[in-house]
């Protein structure tokens, strides 16, 4: 392609983008949104009165609301948030601006919705509870940190949320048409629609892509239109298949330790185990995690030595404590639960490494290479969760992950890493926030040496050397 072809490009893409035609009916008439009031008076606004009923069904919820609770986010005017209401929600509607138009036509209806002025990053089940349903209409392009703002979104909703945002690739998404990989067009200024709080525009696949990884079970694509795609973000599975045979889950742990401890600060992810007799792994479509009672859209499903192993990014925002996740595979029954924990608080009680010895010769105070460097550490203090998720062995200052904690016998147990070689090193534990004095521990011999380092040869042979000492 020329570069004339390449700039004429994408001078027609920016000219595309920078088209806002809500700009000018919200000028001329004040409102965003078309209203007809209960006695029939109508106020026209910069969306035509059809095109809000159209985008209203294609929400697919029920007419009857009693007793659920809704959150909308970012409701402008607010014809959604009183239509919730007008079917029997408890609706509470959060924007970034408190805006007039919403407080008058409030007053005007006699509306209970509860409004205030907050960011989406605020939300939390402590600040504001939980919700049946969440709309978010219009809002997603608008955010620097979308992911972060669906994470937040999912720790608060119990049933679904409907989203609905702009898309790159709406028109070409309706003549089924959908790009290999999902991708975002990033809009440093006011490229897109002459705005600059427009941050993002992601392809349908994104969205979904986007939902799944925020922690929803499912995202749903209900319709495409215009410039928009509406899509049905699910806490639960729906339409699993029924259940002919069991499923046991066998064993769950962290990605990057034996340990079933988590930071819901980190990125970390569940890894579920289950014995199998199948030689090929199940489909992610038929995968079907569950934690605490909510679906968990799984990240990856392999067979590993007669085991279905499962990937599963820990869910945004839990809170402190004891979880438990289960698991369904196509049309087994749910499997047994088991529990793992969160952000467990500093422990309470001392703790003290009585002794250290070699975890094949037994030999006190000293572990040998020659036997493959395995060390067992005896510690008394250690609470009934500890494993290889929150204790950690320091030997000169270099962590160790634990191969195993016995929480029982007190004893944990590790293998060296290549980096310790023979002499004499200070070793410690920490466990949940607590630290046990030092001990000394003798190695003899030195590790097999790190792959691709082994030409390095002693610390110091290929060191800095200032100006001052040469």
């Amino acid at each position: 392609m020329s570069n004339d072809n390449a700039a004429g490009r994408s001078q027609s893409l920016r000219e595309t983008r920078s088209v806002n035609p809500v700009r000018e009916g919200l000028e001329s008439t004040g409102l965003y949104h078309s209203f007809v009031l209960p006695g029939g008076r109508q106020l026209p606004g910069s969306l035509p009165i059809e095109h809000q009923k159209e985008r209203l069904a294609a929400f697919d919820l029920p007419e009857d609301l009693s007793g659920k609770r809704v959150l909308d986010i970012g409701p402008w005017d607010g014809f959604f948030a009183f239509e919730m209401e007008r079917r029997g929600a408890e609706v509470f509607a959060i924007d970034y601006v408190d805006l007039d138009t919403f407080r008058a036509l409030h007053r005007h209806l006699g509306s209970k919705i509860q409004y205030e002025r907050m960011d989406i990053y605020e939300l939390s089940p402590e600040r504001v509870g939980k919700f049946d349903i969440v709309l978010c209409l219009g809002v997603l392009y608008h955010l620097k940190h979308p992911l972060l703002a669906l994470e937040k979104i999912c720790a608060i909703t119990k049933d679904r949320c409907i989203i609905e945002s702009f898309a790159v690739d709406a028109a070409a998404r309706q003549r089924g048409e959908n790009p290999p990989i999902p991708y975002f067009e990033f809009y440093e200024y006011d490229e897109l629609a002459g705005q600059t709080d427009n941050w993002c525009g992601p392809t349908v696949g994104a969205l979904e892509a986007l939902i799944r990884c925020a922690g929803f079970a499912s995202a749903q694509v209900l319709k495409v239109f215009g410039t928009t795609a509406c899509l049905a973000a699910r806490r639960q599975w729906e339409g699993l298949p029924a259940e002919e045979h069991s499923l046991w889950l066998s064993g769950i742990h962290s990605h990057n330790n034996s340990g079933r401890t988590f930071n819901s600060a980190k990125e970390e992810y569940l890894v579920l185990w289950s014995p199998t007799d199948d030689a090929i792994a199940p489909p992610l479509a038929d995968v079907s995690p569950e934690v605490d009672g909510y679906g968990v859209a799984p990240l990856s499903c392999v067979i590993t030595d007669g085991q279905v192993v499962t990937c599963v990014r820990l869910p945004p925002f839990m809170t402190s404590g004891k979880h438990l996740v289960r698991l369904k595979i196509g049309r087994s029954a749910w499997s047994n639960a088991l529990p793992f924990y969160v952000d467990l608080p500093p422990l309470e009680s001392e703790l003290t490494l009585v002794s250290l010895q070699d975890g094949v010769t037994w030999d006190e105070s000293s572990v040998g290479w020659e036997k493959g460097g395995f060390a067992t550490l005896w510690v008394e203090g250690l609470s009934v969760e500890a494993d290889a998720g929150n204790v950690t062995v320091e030997i000169s200052g270099i962590p160790h992950a634990p191969i195993d904690v016995l929480v029982e016998a007190s004893q944990v147990n590790i293998r060296l890493r290549p980096l310790i070689r023979g002499g004499v090193h200070e070793v410690r534990v920490t466990h949940r926030g607590k630290s046990t004095k030092n001990k000394e521990l003798q190695v003899v011999g030195d590790g097999p040496g790190i792959m691709g380092l082994e030409l390095l040869g002693d610390a110091g042979d290929d060191g800095w050397v200032s100006k001052a000492g040469a």
